[in-house]
């Protein structure tokens, strides 16, 4: 943790004026700038400390730490003068914003931290004491918050199907197939890097010999781990799930043959979406079953 503040400060000691073309993930690490402004400020007003420094924390690791300065390590270090000046901008941004956040509960050392940061302007206040605590922003977006969720899903489920089967320093090539293609490409870097692969690769056809996980019926990721693998023991694991995910659509069906007049419109829709996600995820089960049985011929 010592060493991403001293990073973080290091990077953006060098920031300064306004924000500059915003990249998606700037945009969203300033729209959770947001969502803690706005929830810290609403444990204030109704005396629940712990829902502030629940939103401050989460700011501090979740958002900014683990994603934000992870994601944007390329750019500080190989990016075009452009994206760095709005990535430096932006943590600058970020930073002000967490300390001023978390001032009423660690004055000490966010006054200390803080006097590191250079003043934007010579009209900027001399102490955190005298600076105005964050209010509300124009930064909130929910899109780039549902974009970005799915995102990290796909992240998420990449790994843990890299983690399945390599030691985690491995780099291997991974292949996404998705409808999304548009929505996913200003988020590519990030997530190549996030993910910890040599090459990510999106709507390419996969060769044999990957391991599939699935976001839902919205992304299929497939991970190549030929002559990693057996692939009898693969086929048998990938069976098994395939018959985990066959029961639950069994019982949903059944559940949803049985709607009454009194089930809400919402839990329909959801439990609809749900049997599509589910069928989408046989399929590609199906397909990868496939995938390693020509690797036995």
């Amino acid at each position: 943790a010592k060493i991403k503040q001293w990073y973080q400060r290091r990077v953006a000691i060098t920031a300064g004026g306004g924000l500059g073309t915003e990249s998606e993930l700037d945009k969203w690490i300033l729209h959770r700038a947001s969502v803690a402004i706005s929830e810290t400020n609403e444990g204030f007003r109704n005396y629940m400390f712990q829902q502030c420094t629940t939103a401050i924390y989460s700011f501090w690791l979740y958002d900014l730490c683990d994603v934000y300065l992870e994601s944007t390590k390329r750019i500080f270090y190989k990016g075009e003068e452009k994206e760095q000046a709005a990535a430096r901008s932006t943590l600058y941004t970020c930073l002000d914003i967490g300390l001023r956040l978390i001032h009423p509960f660690m004055p000490y050392i966010s006054e200390e931290l803080w006097q590191r940061l250079p003043r934007r302007t010579e009209n900027d206040p001399p102490s955190l004491v005298v600076s105005r605590y964050p209010e509300d922003s124009v930064w909130m977006n929910e899109n780039i918050e549902e974009n970005m969720k799915f995102v990290k899903n796909i992240i998420h489920t990449t790994r843990s199907v890299k983690d399945s089967y390599l030691d985690s320093k491995a780099k291997p090539e991974v292949y996404m197939k998705t409808q999304e293609k548009a929505l996913l490409q200003p988020y590519l870097s990030c997530m190549q890097d996030l993910i910890g692969c040599s090459q990510l690769n999106i709507d390419r056809e996969p060769p044999v010999g990957t391991a599939v996980g699935t976001v839902g019926n919205r992304c299929e990721v497939h991970v190549l781990v030929k002559g990693l693998v057996d692939p009898q023991q693969e086929i048998q694991r990938l069976s098994n799930k395939r018959d985990n995910a066959e029961k639950i659509m069994s019982q949903l069906s059944e559940k949803m043959d049985k709607y009454t007049d009194k089930v809400p419109e919402s839990v329909r829709q959801a439990n609809t979406e749900k049997l599509a996600a589910l069928k989408g995820e046989v399929e590609t089960i199906d397909a990868a079953i496939e995938n390693f049985k020509k690797l036995i011929l």
